[in-house]
């Protein structure tokens, strides 16, 4: 062996031999002056290797001194992240955490001049009446394991308190029904000083029956309760936890966990329930409860724990519990008050109008649309629904004459009901085993057509209509099936609302249809509005329409003129004409700008064609007054020859009138 490998051999055992003696006496000598992560290296990482163990204390801070890092703060409930900041380095030199001193401790240093104890150790907060964790609390009887919170820190500064609690008002005398969920029924915000942090441990809570004529035992009314910062719950306990005292009132004590309030901040607080399931209802009607705090208990930053209870100023209102009933009001009520059930029932904007209705004279004419409507739920409860039912009415012989077979399809679901033979012209028909279930919040379509049967002349005539509805008095009978979640009925006129009513539709096999164009009014003036008499103003309205023949060659009669008797009764071209007792030498006329062919009486339209038309009214004002013109029916009859009308179209006619026109008399 050379000289040069010797001393190689030597000068490494000479410093294995020194970061040996290092390691075993800077476990007691380290001190965090740096933070210190992979990567870094120099005296400060021989410290950190030697105080940790089982390393070579080379100064090179690699992978197998990080995953030892890991470790040691794993094992002391440190962020295990494997970087050497204050609290890790705090940890490795015995210290406790920086802020963080025992009960009666302004540093690490000396003994405690409350309790005696070490300045120099961990810092944990113990509930009231307790220095450890075994036993019970000689102020409170709580178990000490079980309410003891270790500040994990840093708390900011060493004097923080409680400045202010509020009520939030808008939490008070909530309702709960049967199975009522994460009901928040009081809140509050706590306010911090501008001293320090605070962590709150624990929550005291009371609830009082006072006043109740049923049952006073909380689990016949509670199964669970909440305590939520913000969204996040804290604290859970079921009320048979709760303990009774002589006089009635449920307390307990909700240990809360990992709850800091920032110096300045203000954080918001709610106590939330779940109700049993089966509620009695001889008890909803009458009985309440009240929930209230009967202390908060905190830690600020310098490890002190300290109480507010109902009796600190703090601490006021109805919130707090000082006399029997206080706190904040909760009532028990249906399942359906609580969830604010109601299913409103509506017509569609899409449900037909009064119109004609192409059917044929030898076969059925398939799923002809009667009526379209909608059903909005609204509230939180589902609604299970089995059973719907229709009034159908018309002027033929009877219902079943005009069509039998009908088709509800409601929420993409079809279903079909046949009514049976020799009924009358008014009947309603029922769609049953609907086993529909409804989601809370959500609206559902429905729409009711049928098939319609050929014409039949005698019982079923050219014309006749056929009217679907769903009425108020409909939603109130036993043939409209529907259910809360909690398989109670809903109540007519709260639970169920309004209605949906269609329109008669008019079946032909062979007539017209009409369609609107434009409408339009202007005024004139004739002559000189300045002479020594002016001319009255003189207004012109015009409504464009399209016609369409069907099943044969139609006319329509062009004898165009007001007529205030009955319009259905008309047949002839009708129109009216408001404010008329103001308007004079009014004339009228019917025009075609597709060019159908007039004679003497009418124009043609051949089957399956469509021509355009143009109704001109015009009028001189003979009193200052404000008028329209309205087209109120079309006199038609079937053959290609020349004729007045023998039949009277008034469907769909409602939005055939121009705006109103203000006509000056001068």
């Amino acid at each position: 062996m050379s000289k040069l490998l010797k001393s190689k051999i030597l000068l490494a055992f000479m410093i294995v031999a020194a970061v040996a003696v290092v390691g075993v006496s800077s476990t007691l000598a380290y001190t965090h002056t740096v933070t210190l992560k992979q990567g870094s290296s120099g005296s400060q990482v021989v410290a950190l290797q030697s105080a940790l163990g089982g390393l070579v204390a080379d100064g090179s801070f690699g992978a197998m001194t990080k995953a030892a890092v890991v470790s040691f703060q794993s094992a002391n409930g440190l962020t295990a992240d494997g970087v050497v900041g204050a609290m890790t380095g705090a940890k490795l030199s015995g210290a406790p955490i920086p802020g963080n001193y025992p009960s009666g401790c302004t540093s690490a240093m000396g003994y405690s001049t409350t309790t005696g104890a070490s300045c120099a150790v961990s810092t944990t907060s113990y509930p009231a009446g307790c220095t450890s964790t075994v036993g019970y609390s000689s102020t409170t009887g709580a178990k000490c394991d079980g309410g003891s919170t270790t500040v994990t820190g840093p708390l900011a500064g060493t004097n923080g308190t409680i400045s202010d609690v509020n009520q939030i008002s808008s939490y008070n005398n909530e309702e709960l029904g049967d199975g009522s969920k994460d009901v928040k029924v009081m809140g509050f915000d706590v306010v911090a000083s501008n001293d320090g942090d605070i962590s709150i441990s624990s929550i005291k809570l009371t609830f009082d029956a006072a006043g109740n004529s049923g049952s006073t035992r909380l689990d016949d009314y509670l199964t669970t309760v909440k305590v939520l910062n913000g969204s996040t719950v804290v604290a859970t306990a079921d009320t048979a936890d709760f303990t009774k005292d002589s006089t009635g009132v449920y307390s307990k004590t909700m240990s809360l966990s990992n709850v800091v309030v920032k110096a300045k901040a203000t954080s918001k607080f709610y106590v939330a329930v779940d109700a049993v399931s089966n509620l009695d209802s001889g008890d909803i009607s009458s009985d309440s409860w009240t929930v209230a705090i009967n202390n908060i208990r905190y830690v600020d930053g310098g490890g002190v724990t300290t109480t507010v209870s109902s009796t600190d100023s703090v601490l006021t209102g109805n919130m707090d519990y000082d006399n029997a009933g206080d706190g904040v009001g909760m009532s028990f009520v249906s399942f359906s008050t609580s969830a604010d059930t109601e299913l409103k029932i509506s017509k569609d904007t899409s449900s037909p109008d009064s119109q004609v209705v192409k059917v044929s004279a030898d076969n059925q004419t398939d799923k002809v649309v009667l009526l379209k409507g909608k059903m909005q739920l609204k509230g939180t409860s589902d609604v299970w629904l089995d059973e719907v039912p229709f009034d159908l009415t018309t002027n033929a012989t009877n219902v079943d004459a005009v069509a039998s077979t009908y088709y509800l399809t409601i929420d993409g679901k079809e279903y079909s009901e046949s009514l049976g033979a020799g009924v009358g012209t008014t009947e309603p028909i029922y769609f049953d085993n609907l086993d529909l279930d409804i989601s809370a919040g959500s609206t559902i379509a429905f729409t009711l057509s049928a098939d319609v049967n050929d014409i039949d002349v005698g019982t079923f005539d050219e014309g006749k209509t056929l009217m679907a509805e769903l009425t108020s008095t409909l939603r109130d009978a036993s043939h409209f099936v529907a259910e809360n979640a909690q398989g109670d009925a809903l109540a007519d006129a709260t639970e169920k609302t309004g209605s949906a009513l269609g329109e008669a539709q008019a079946f032909y096999s062979k007539g017209i249809m009409v369609s609107l164009g434009s409408v339009s009014a202007s005024v004139t003036t004739a002559g000189d509005a300045g002479a020594t008499t002016p001319t009255s103003d003189i207004g012109t309205f015009k409504i464009t329409f399209s016609v369409t023949a069907f099943g044969d060659d139609m006319r329509l009669d062009d004898d165009a003129a007001e007529d205030t008797s009955a319009f259905d009764t008309v047949t002839q071209l009708s129109y009216s004409l408001s404010g008329d007792a103001s308007v004079a030498a009014t004339t009228a006329s019917l025009t075609s700008s597709t060019g159908a062919t007039h004679d003497t009486e009418s124009y043609l339209i051949e089957e399956d064609q469509t021509e355009t038309f143009t109704l001109t009214v015009a009028g001189t004002a003979t009193a200052d007054v404000f008028t329209n013109v309205k087209l109120e029916g079309l006199g038609w009859t079937a053959g290609s020859t020349d004729a007045v009308g023998a039949n009277i179209y008034t469907f769909n006619l409602d939005d055939f009138k121009t705006a109103d026109l203000y006509l000056n008399d001068n």
